[in-house]
């Protein structure tokens, strides 16, 4: 009985084997993304470098996402199996996971997890992406064109290079919004504390000068600034204009309450997530409301829109 389940279990494993080889094999390329989401930079670390040399040494051909594709890629984005590394939340040690998806976003191949206790990123992240990596040594990977696969076609020749480098754009600008969000909270946070203390200061001078008639002019001034400062912050508090958002092909078109478009939304494929037409910007959807991030010289600067949906 023993025997016969072994048995039983070996042929699952063999067939299993061979189904995954069958789907690599019908695919001709692989294409590395130029940025991972929990790294801040691209190839940081030299990760998607090394991630495409070591699909290289399995045979496969391997594009980053911003080389210029192939014709056939091209016209159709499905030749192509799409790279990406995942990590794994860990204690004193790093663990990262390679997958490999199809034009669909559907998971083809993932590597088992690999993992390094090196202190240094650029080592540990080069020695656990090589240990995941060691699960495909025996792949065999040999390209054999599926007529499945063959006949499809892209309708829009570079999309599948668009959609890459929306969504990292998309991705690069959404961390240094939340960077900028974390900045001008806690610059809020001091600018609170440093009014507090100068109340308290003027505060405690009121109590030893209780028995003078007239304050010091330099007391009138701190009253004076301290009142210009409470101007400003009730001031930042005002309700922003009310704006309108009217449905078109693929996106809104913003309006002020004149029926001025300020602002053309392009859907960026990815939930409650617009390109800004004709400019370097996104608009999302945080916590209830509507953040225009516009990209500039000096960095990313953002606005909350008070935006009603016809």
């Amino acid at each position: 009985m023993k025997s016969i389940l072994t048995l039983c279990a070996f042929l699952i494993l063999f067939n299993l084997k061979g189904l995954s080889q069958e789907n690599i094999n019908a695919y001709k390329y692989v294409i590395v993304p130029t940025s991972y989401n929990f790294l801040n930079e691209p190839d940081q670390y030299q990760t998607n470098s090394l991630t495409k040399f070591l699909f290289e040494k399995q045979g496969f051909t391997t594009l980053l996402a911003d080389e210029e594709f192939p014709e056939d890629l091209n016209n159709n984005r499905c030749l192509g199996l799409y790279a990406d590394v995942e990590k794994h939340k860990a204690f004193l040690n790093t663990k990262l996971q390679v997958h490999l998806k199809d034009c669909n976003n559907k998971v083809v191949l993932s590597s088992e997890i690999g993992e390094s206790r090196e202190k240094e990123y650029a080592k540990v992240y080069n020695l656990a992406l090589r240990d995941a990596f060691k699960s495909f040594d025996n792949i065999n990977y040999s390209y054999q064109p599926s007529a499945k696969i063959v006949a499809k076609t892209t309708t829009s020749p570079s999309q599948n290079a668009d959609d890459l480098q929306v969504q990292e754009e998309i991705e690069r600008l959404k961390k240094e919004v939340e960077a900028l969000r974390e900045m001008r909270l806690q610059k809020e946070a001091d600018d609170a504390k440093a009014i507090a203390d100068k109340q308290n200061s003027v505060v405690d001078q009121e109590k030893i000068d209780l028995d003078v008639k007239e304050e010091k002019p330099v007391k009138k001034e701190a009253k004076i600034e301290l009142a210009e400062t409470l101007k400003k912050e009730n001031k930042s508090d005002e309700s922003i204009q009310t704006l309108f958002a009217n449905p078109v092909a693929n996106g809104y078109t913003i309006t002020d309450a004149s029926s001025k478009v300020l602002y053309h939304l392009v859907f960026s494929g990815k939930e409650d997530v617009y390109i800004v037409k004709g400019q370097d910007a996104i608009v999302y959807k945080m916590n209830n409301s509507w953040i225009v991030s516009k990209a500039n010289d000096s960095g990313v600067s953002m606005k909350t829109l008070n935006v009603k949906f016809n």
